[in-house]
């Protein structure tokens, strides 16, 4: 079993954000490795007020890694000030693992971006944070500052996939989910910059009338490397694990009244140092 202290807001490469207040405060942070129980403490930003609130991500550098501890990795810590109110410009801060230091870089997007109010834990996906956001997803690499938004996709439903959507990645492709009163969808980014929509299903077909009928259900993650699986939860009615392709839904026990975090968490497989993998 694996015990952090206060709240997870970040994972990428093996290493874990955590934070030992409540995420959004834009001050103590840690990084902590789950195979060497190392853990470093990350200093605070030289100003945070008390009154805002602030967006996260995290970033682990594979390429840049050199052994399993934390002192030999190179990873970015990044908090936004958030807003709901539409911006073109806005700032962002970013503490690297070389210089131990936070520094401010400023952001211009011609298509301005707003933060979706529950949306403030970035997805990292090859090196790059995506957040969500209200209209639009906004995409930061911290290590060369490069920025720019990636629209939902055409026919979704941007305030339903802003409040009850799953962005994440899936047999290495990212991936975006919306389910509504009666279908489920999911589409994938693929080589030509767009998104395509790769399953529709109609969920009243397959599954108990009171979930389909529950407001707040929602998609809980993707299976990382079965892209045909996702996961749909709601607080009343439990959790079911669904194929896409051949319709079949089962559900997970032990997951009523239990709300699952619309963010996903990658870790690397841990096994006991004398084990091998087979």
């Amino acid at each position: 079993m694996m015990i952090l202290r206060g709240s997870v807001c970040g994972s990428s490469n093996g290493l874990i954000l955590g934070c030992n207040h409540r995420y959004t405060c834009g001050y103590g942070y840690y990084v902590y490795n789950p195979v060497s129980k190392e853990s470093i403490q990350i200093p605070p930003p030289l100003i945070t007020y008390p009154e805002c609130i602030y967006a996260v991500g995290f970033v682990c550098y594979k390429e840049k890694r050199r052994g399993s501890f934390i002192g030999n990795c190179s990873y970015r810590v990044v908090i936004i000030q958030s807003f709901i109110v539409k911006l073109s410009q806005f700032r962002v801060e970013v503490f690297s693992s070389e210089t131990k230091e936070w520094e401010q870089h400023n952001v211009s997007l011609p298509n301005g971006f707003a933060f979706a109010p529950h949306w403030l834990l970035s997805f990292e996906y090859n090196g790059w944070l995506y957040f969500m956001g209200r209209e639009s997803i906004f995409v930061f690499d911290p290590y060369s500052n490069e920025s720019y938004t990636l629209s939902y996709p055409e026919d979704a439903d941007d305030m339903n996939i802003m409040s009850f959507g799953f962005l994440g990645s899936s047999c290495r492709s990212l991936r975006i989910g919306e389910i509504g009163l009666k279908y489920v969808m999911v589409w994938e980014l693929q080589g030509d910059g767009n998104w395509h929509l790769i399953h529709k299903t109609d969920l009243s077909l397959y599954l108990p009338a009171k979930f389909c009928a529950d407001y707040h259900k929602r998609i809980g993650g993707f299976h990382p490397d079965d892209g045909d699986i996702v996961y749909l939860c709601s607080y009343n009615h439990g959790a079911f694990v669904a194929n896409l392709r051949t319709n079949k839904f089962e559900q997970i026990d032990g997951y009523d009244k239990c709300n699952m975090s619309p963010f996903q968490l990658e870790l690397p497989l841990l096994m006991p140092s004398n084990a091998s993998p087979k």
